[in-house]
């Protein structure tokens, strides 16, 4: 590992220590919709390889979101996240292995619906104004 990827790997860890539950849903769901944008390229070069690693890291960060859920707290829009992310991974698995991008596309358009949402959900919970007080940007993937 090089010194800089050292620094970037510190740096992100420090960032997402610090993160609020709200920022690390939207850090998570930005990494997702990074991975499925990598799936859909792959494809589109018939590099199917790279497509399943990138679904892989996909299908991971969506368990990740369903186990971060408090089901015991949050109700029925746990049980309602809960849904979406087992639809979302069928979805992923399914459009994969059938190479629809289409698919691939809409449930990352979703996954970006909801980390607004998130983003927003900070704002209001933190009084912050402007934009996120902190994004991922291109440290994940």
């Amino acid at each position: 590992m090089t010194p800089y990827a050292k620094a970037t790997d510190h740096y992100l860890t420090q960032r997402v220590m610090g993160a609020s539950p709200e920022q690390l849903a939207a850090l998570l769901l930005e990494g997702a919709q990074r991975f499925l944008a990598q799936a859909e390229q792959a494809i589109s070069r018939k590099d199917y390889a790279a497509k399943g690693q990138a679904l892989n890291r996909v299908s991971a960060i969506v368990d990740e979101l369903a186990v971060r859920l408090d089901m015991d707290q949050g109700g029925e829009l746990a049980q309602n996240l809960l849904r979406l992310y087992d639809w979302w991974g069928r979805e992923i698995v399914e459009a994969g292995a059938q190479l629809e991008t289409p698919r691939l596309e809409r449930v990352s358009r979703q996954m970006g619906d909801l980390r607004q949402t998130w983003e927003q959900h900070h704002l209001k919970r933190t009084g912050a104004t402007g934009t996120m007080a902190f994004q991922a940007g291109d440290l994940v993937g």
